[in-house]
């Protein structure tokens, strides 16, 4: 028994030193691996190792409701949709007003502009009176049937207005500066596109033949020679006057007086500064006169005279017979239908007064009479056809002709 209880103790007291000696070994094996991890730094490139720290937790706290509390007010119903205003609705349709309301606009400007003229037009003598309401196919001769010539230059006043509202002083100032070479004007009137025009070549050339002198090498674009043409003698003495300002050197030139001709069909010429400005009393329709100092015009200006006579298309193929080709140009500026059936019925319906003062018929298809007269003209070539001046609606028409170069016309 003795012995037993013996190795018992031993055996226990083995287990004892056992249990004691195992948590000192993993402190010193834990020790020394600290010690290593300090001497040997990680190698390069090495990721560290992840943080072990967590974020701290935060419980969700929840608005404390007391069983008693009433319940939340329900929300309250839509507001119901405002009436339109003149702002909304602007806002939404803005383009089509803005078209409607500048249309409105230059509509009411034409209209103004024509009642003018209609009223301007009204013929205020009593031999006029009785050709108030002419026949619709009257045929135009030229001549305004008021004008006198007494009142010539009193006429030809009046049309300061008109033109300037209309826009038609600035397009004279834009054909004349079209103007060059050796000009021929028909249908010049009271010659109102007289003071547009370049004159400086035309005075250089003769002030440099009255003195001898070189004329310089280098002038600008302009006149080198002028005829003006006209059916009505009054209006010819208008433009005479108004020449003389336009050209110093006409202030001191005695004109050369030729009488009429039946060979050329010419009323009567009036000629100046050795023949480079003329003044001819003639018929668009008969055989036009060549240039003084060449055989073809360079440029052919003609404003609002396809209103005035009985043969459109025939005078523009007169023109074409008269003008260089390839680099010659006839130039219009006529008056005539526009684009609206509103406009050109208010033509329609003033077109007898009109015609009973100024003896032209304003609401012309000039589009239309370009076109019969390119197709009946060998050569004739349309160059441009604008409608300039959105204002008026499409009446003003400005065009540009040419005769092609290989024809073969004198």
């Amino acid at each position: 028994m003795n012995v037993l209880t013996r190795r018992h103790a031993t055996a226990v007291a083995g287990s004892y030193l056992f249990s004691l000696s195992a948590p000192l070994q993993r402190r010193l094996a834990s020790s020394s691996a600290v010690r290593q991890a300090v001497k040997t730094p990680p190698a390069k490139g090495t990721p560290p190792p992840p943080s072990r720290v967590t974020r701290s937790y935060k419980p969700t706290q929840k608005p404390f409701s007391s069983p008693s509390s009433p319940s939340p007010p329900p929300p309250p119903p839509p507001e119901p949709p405002k009436a339109d205003t003149l702002l909304t609705i602007w806002r939404r349709a803005w383009l089509p007003l803005t078209g409607a309301s500048l249309l409105a606009g230059f509509l009411g400007f034409y209209i103004f502009g024509t009642t003018v003229a209609t009223i301007k037009s009204s013929p205020s003598s009593p031999s006029s009176s009785s050709s108030s309401h002419p026949c619709e196919h009257a045929t135009p001769t030229g001549r305004p049937p008021a004008l006198t010539g007494d009142n010539a230059e009193q006429f030809d006043k009046e049309l300061n207005l008109p033109e300037w509202w209309m826009g038609i002083t600035k397009l004279r100032k834009k054909l004349a500066a079209h103007a060059k070479g050796a000009v021929l004007e028909l249908a010049m009137g009271s010659g109102r596109n007289l003071e547009y025009y370049n004159w400086e070549p035309l005075s250089t050339a003769v002030e440099a033949a009255r003195t001898g002198n070189i004329p310089p090498p280098k002038v600008p674009q302009g006149i080198t020679s002028f005829t003006g043409l006209d059916i009505s003698v009054d209006m010819l003495d208008v433009s005479r006057k108004r020449l003389a300002k336009s050209v110093p050197p006409m202030a001191s030139s005695a004109p050369v007086v030729k009488a009429s001709s039946m060979a050329d069909h010419t009323g009567g010429q009036l000629s100046f500064l050795d023949g480079h400005v003329r003044l001819v009393n003639s018929d668009a329709h008969h055989p036009l006169p060549p240039p003084a100092h060449t055989d073809k015009y360079d440029t052919v200006i003609q404003t609002f005279g396809l209103c005035s006579v009985s043969d459109p298309v025939a005078v523009l193929s007169n023109l074409a017979t008269v003008v260089r080709p390839g680099t010659g140009r006839i130039i219009l500026l006529e008056h005539g239908k526009g684009y609206y059936g509103l406009v050109n019925g208010l033509l329609d319906k003033n077109a007898g007064k009109h015609f009973a003062k100024y003896g032209c018929w304003w609401n012309r298809d000039i589009e239309g009479i370009v076109e019969d007269a390119v197709a009946a003209t060998p050569g004739l070539e349309v160059v441009k056809i604008e409608r300039p001046n959105i204002t008026q609606m499409g009446t003003l028409v400005w065009v540009e002709l040419k005769v092609a170069a290989n024809d073969k016309k004198t």
